[in-house]
């Protein structure tokens, strides 16, 4: 029995491998925008721009805060900010953000509730360089009244 389950998994990826490599990027790219970036979002923030179609988006930065509101593993939930930035010329430095939401038990291990001294690989504190895919939903405001765009991350990978 126990030799039959790896067995019947194994056919049914073999089975399913076509599906997965068969996708064209036009198809890929009905799913997932990867022009759209903290820049742009910010740009939406600030009313120059409409939200993006309800596409996936690829977003890069640096985590600079982590706010745990659900902490038990069955009602994870963490906000946290991701920012970029971009030299202006050689002295000044223009800063782009956003907010990036994460539910779920399976977000519970690489969001720390508490910030450890020292942190696993993967595990995600803040000045982490990240990875996010995620989908925006909509513009949301800071507590002092800053417009963020709040994007419903799907996944998050740290960035060394």
């Amino acid at each position: 029995m126990r030799r039959t389950i790896p067995i019947v998994v194994a056919g049914i990826l073999v089975a399913a491998l076509p599906a997965v490599f068969g996708l064209s990027r036009a198809d890929f790219e009905k799913v997932v925008d990867f022009s759209i970036t903290l820049k742009d979002l910010a740009a939406v923030a600030e009313g120059h721009e409409s939200l993006p179609s309800n596409k996936l988006v690829v977003l890069s930065g640096t985590v600079s805060d982590v706010n745990v509101i659900g902490k038990d593993a069955a009602s994870f939930r963490v906000r946290i900010e991701l920012i970029m930035g971009e030299w202006i010329g050689t002295e000044d430095v223009k800063s782009y953000t956003c907010y990036v939401d994460f539910s779920g038990s399976e977000f519970f291990a690489v969001f720390p509730p508490r910030p450890p001294r020292t942190h696993a690989p993967g595990t995600v504190v803040i000045d982490s360089r990240v990875i996010v895919v995620g989908r925006p939903i909509e513009v949301t405001e800071t507590p002092l009244g800053e417009k963020r765009v709040l994007v419903q991350g799907m996944y998050v990978r740290t960035v060394e």
